[in-house]
């Protein structure tokens, strides 16, 4: 559930496609962010909360003949506030804490763009629970209509200094590494993001 980049096994469906990039780069030798894989803990949070249930028929009606748009707006207005203001595990939150790195700290979904950069430990569980809950903003759920269930995508929680960059000599690296074109986003010298 929660592995560094180098333990997250490629295994698991939410271990895909950036985090498998971001791991043969690191094995070839390029010096990757020290980078957090949250995998299943998404997931883990929407069960124990009974989240779904709850969102589900905020949502009944709103797809149908007609898109009911004030009924769609309440729904994500709703489900957006329910996962920021529900708890995760404590046992699951001390345990992520325990594993992050030093920070700054950048929270995002894998092969999607930054999402915030946090300071502080505590503020980045927050962070991450408004990462989750973004998922329920109007234009994501239109992006994704008619499935109502968010992608199954891991989180992660990456060390950095400042504001990753595009950064084009660790892209021609990355490209011959991977052997396909890529841009590589980098902090400090160290890479981020690929994409």
């Amino acid at each position: 559930m929660i592995f560094t980049l180098e333990q997250a096994p490629s295994r698991l469906a939410e271990v895909t496609g950036e985090v498998v990039h971001l791991q043969v780069l690191y094995a070839a030798g390029l010096v990757v962010a020290p980078t957090l894989v949250l995998a299943g803990v998404e997931t883990e949070f929407y069960q124990l909360g009974n989240l779904a249930g709850q969102i589900r028929p905020a949502f009944e009606g709103v797809f149908g003949v007609r898109l009911d748009e004030a009924k769609l707006e309440r729904a994500c207005a709703f489900a957006e506030k329910l996962l920021r203001e529900s708890y995760m595990l404590p046992e699951r939150s001390d345990e992520i804490r325990a594993a992050l790195p030093e920070g700054p700290f950048l929270v995002r979904y894998a092969g999607e763009a930054p999402f915030a950069v946090q300071v502080e430990r505590q503020e980045t569980l927050w962070a991450l629970k408004r990462l989750w809950a973004s998922r329920w903003q109007l234009e994501a759920v239109l992006e994704r209509q008619p499935q109502l269930a968010p992608p199954g995508v891991a989180s992660l929680v990456q060390s950095v200094g400042n504001t990753p960059t595009l950064d084009e000599a660790l892209s021609a690296q990355a490209t011959q590494a991977l052997g396909q074109g890529v841009q590589v986003w980098a902090s400090a010298g160290c890479v981020v993001r690929v994409g």
